[in-house]
């Protein structure tokens, strides 16, 4: 690999992407320098991690598993659709904050430098790359995500995903610890960002699904970019994770698309060496062509939901088979599939008639 021209890879950002990134380039032999404002690592809502190949391996790595998830609860406005039950576990539920801090541990080790503070962007001599989160830049067009971490008996391999269209967003439970005694329960809602608000809604959940009064232990809370552009490279600095919209919208995941995308970026540059940056994108490009379509086919159904009455968006969602919930769990709703299911009348019917919804809703009045 040739790095006569670029000496140093200059990273913005170590958290789950920019940590990635650090450790994957650091033990192929690249000199790294990485920036974060924070020494510790915490951030709200996401402790759910798809389990694929390579994000199981850092997951093992890292010794940040808490929990495997095989039951899945789906449900419309609070009624149950489909109750899933998948093997070998789709997901893991991980300590976040651990799983950060020992990425920085094994990037550190393999030579990578890492600094407090912020990161001084492009600089001569580096190629740059942009990991930093959603408080980087200027929030538009967003969602605040708000979790608490409440005292509650839940069980340790069980998680509830409410679709609520009806109020504008979403609800979850999740494990938060083995022992089923812990839960990570949040929401997120469009125009909502009084945590208090997002708070007293949670409340309400707790004590209608759990039963039991919601007992917080922590409490945190983070903006989600619903239609950020994907953006691999821009104005000679590369993009991982959020900071390259690598988020799937429909259902907020990060941690696997952060992962991915930085280890996309790191074999190109390991592909394409550092002399030339439009070959290190053009392998960038190839590399994360497959996670870069399931972000935009995310984008797609969010839209549709978004741009739909909260009747057919709701009927919409309730009449989308078990197959497709089943890859949404799985992360293997693509382009190819929604085709397939869009060739469905029924769901073809219903997509229609909830677009036609939103024509319907948004159409002038007429003169009398």
């Amino acid at each position: 690999m040739g790095i006569e021209g670029l000496t140093v890879i200059s990273i913005g950002g170590l958290g789950v992407s920019g940590a990635t990134l650090a450790y994957l380039l650091a033990r192929e032999g690249f000199k790294v320098e990485a920036f974060d404002v924070a020494r510790g690592y915490k951030k709200a809502c996401g402790d759910a991690l798809t389990l694929k190949p390579f994000t199981e391996e850092i997951a093992r790595a890292t010794r940040s598993v808490v929990t495997l998830v095989t039951r899945y609860i789906i449900a419309v406005n609070g009624e149950v659709v489909q109750d899933l039950s998948l093997k070998p576990p789709p997901w893991a539920i991980v300590d976040k904050a651990l799983l950060v801090s020992r990425l920085r541990e094994m990037a550190e080790a393999e030579g990578a430098e890492l600094k407090a503070g912020s990161w001084p962007g492009p600089a001569g001599g580096r190629l740059s790359v942009d990991a930093r989160g959603p408080l980087a830049d200027p929030v538009k067009d967003a969602v605040f995500l708000y979790r608490v971490y409440s005292k509650a008996e839940w069980e340790p391999d069980t998680v509830y995903l409410d679709f609520n269209v009806r109020d504008r967003g979403v609800y979850w439970v999740f494990p938060a610890d083995g022992e089923g005694r812990l839960v990570n329960i949040g929401a997120g809602f469009e125009g909502v960002w009084s945590g208090r608000e997002v708070e007293m809604r949670i409340a309400r959940l707790h004590k209608t699904l759990l039963g039991s009064t919601l007992e917080p232990v922590d409490r945190r809370g983070a903006p989600m970019q619903l239609f950020a552009p994907l953006r691999l490279y821009h104005e000679g600095v590369f993009k991982v994770g959020e900071a390259g919209g690598f988020l799937l919208r429909t259902g907020g995941e990060g941690n696997r698309p952060g992962m991915l995308s930085a280890l996309h970026l790191a074999r190109a540059i390991a592909s394409a060496g550092l002399e030339d940056e439009s070959r290190i994108l053009a392998y960038y490009r190839l590399y994360s062509a497959g996670l870069a379509d399931e972000v935009r086919v995310s984008k797609i159904l969010l839209s549709i939901v978004r741009r739909s009455s909260t009747r057919e968006a709701s009927r919409l969602l309730k009449s989308l088979p078990p197959s497709f919930w089943e890859r949404f769990v799985r992360a293997q709703v693509t382009s190819t599939y929604l085709i397939r299911l869009l060739i469905r009348p029924s769901v073809a019917f219903g997509v229609a008639r909830a677009l036609l919804s939103y024509s319907a809703l948004r159409a002038p009045p007429q003169a009398s």
